[in-house]
């Protein structure tokens, strides 16, 4: 049961580190979207300055507009990034803790069966401190 535990935490761990991974990816594709279109606008903007053509201002608008809402996608896939992170953190000490507690049962197990073989062998031999005290009484 508790190897089953560890086994599962070690995959959400590795499942939201690939997670982190492609958030962090698709962000950065957004990213380099958004500097394009960041560029193509002062390209638009430097036309428009030279002409003062309507039609220019209007398609320099336009990209700004795309250009904010590529932003906000790619800090949607940050965030996501962020999450995945901090899940794969706590999945990774989560099967650290539960991989401790495993191996502390597996020691307990032993000890019991230590005692139990020993008690059902041999006498256990009582103190003398105990048995002085029982005397008194």
């Amino acid at each position: 049961m508790r190897l089953f535990s560890v086994t599962t935490a070690v995959c959400v761990c590795l499942l939201s580190a690939a997670g982190a991974g492609a958030s962090w990816y698709r962000a950065e594709q957004l990213r380099s979207e958004a500097s394009w279109l960041l560029e193509r606008s002062k390209a638009q903007a430097s036309e428009y300055a030279e002409s003062f053509n309507d039609t220019l201002a209007t398609q320099q608008l336009e990209t700004f507009a795309k250009r904010r809402a590529v932003l906000e996608q790619a800090y949607l896939w940050q965030r996501g990034q962020m999450l995945g992170i901090l899940f794969a953190a706590a999945a990774a000490v989560a099967a650290w803790v539960l991989s401790l507690l495993r191996r502390l049962n597996g020691e307990l197990e032993e000890v019991s069966e230590d005692v139990h073989g020993a008690q059902a062998g041999e006498p256990v031999p009582v103190p003398l401190h105990a048995r002085v005290h029982r005397s008194r009484t």
